[in-house]
Order: structure tokens, then C-alpha cells, then sequence
């Protein structure tokens, strides 16, 4: 993985720790969208590990970053194998055409990333 794509996910993560307690004391809607994450994600009819793939499907098609970023890890974290990643990435791509296939290699550099356990 390029130097380049390596510092981009750990300026990611750096920013996520380091801003969300500011986010928290100045935003006034961000506690209650954190709690809402917390309750979409729970285990229900679907597990979290099925949800954070959709998460990162959805992240890929509309071209977030750090979205991805995220829900890799969650995912990865909830058990999900690599196969079922790019399982969702192919989804992902039938979804999102073009667009999607170029922002899926953030999602693979992201998965191996924290496969390193960075």
C-alpha cells in the first residue's frame, strides 16, 4: 500500500479520536447522531456485521472516504470475512458504475490496513 494512502487512513482515524469530543461539547445534534448510530447498528434482525456491509457499500457509492474507512473496520471488527467485503463491494460497484469500482480501492487499501492491525 502506497505511503500516501497509509497516512490518509491514519489522518482519518486521528481526526475521528481527536475531533469527536469537540464535536460533542460545540454540536448540538451530534450526541443525538451518535446514539442513533449506536441503535442502527445493534445486532436485530440483521447481526452488525451485515449492516456495516451495507454501511460500506453505501460508502463506496456515494464516494465517502472516511465512511469507508470506517465501516472496514467495523466490519472487520463484527467478523466479517474478506470475501463477504468484496462480495459487498461487488454490490457496491453494480450499484455505482465507475465511480464505485474507483472508490472500492480505498476500500481494499482500507482492508488491508487494518488487517495490519494498525
Amino acid at each position: 500500500m502506497e505511503k500516501f494512502v497509509r497516512e490518509k487512513i491514519n489522518q482519518s482515524i486521528v481526526d475521528r479520536r481527536e475531533l469527536h469530543s469537540r464535536y460533542l461539547e460545540n454540536c448540538s445534534t451530534y450526541g443525538s447522531f451518535t446514539e442513533l448510530e449506536k441503535k442502527a447498528f445493534e445486532d436485530g434482525a440483521l447481526s452488525r456485521k451485515h449492516k456495516e456491509l451495507m454501511a460500506l457499500s453505501i460508502s463506496i457509492v456515494t464516494k465517502c472516504e472516511p465512511c469507508i474507512e470506517w465501516h472496514v473496520q467495523q466490519a472487520h471488527l463484527a467478523g466479517a470475512s474478506e470475501k463477504e467485503i468484496f462480495e459487498t463491494i461487488d454490490v457496491a460497484i453494480e450499484m455505482g458504475g465507475g465511480p464505485a469500482a474507483a472508490y472500492s480501492r480505498f476500500a481494499l487499501n482500507a482492508l488491508e490496513f487494518h488487517k495490519e492491525g494498525k
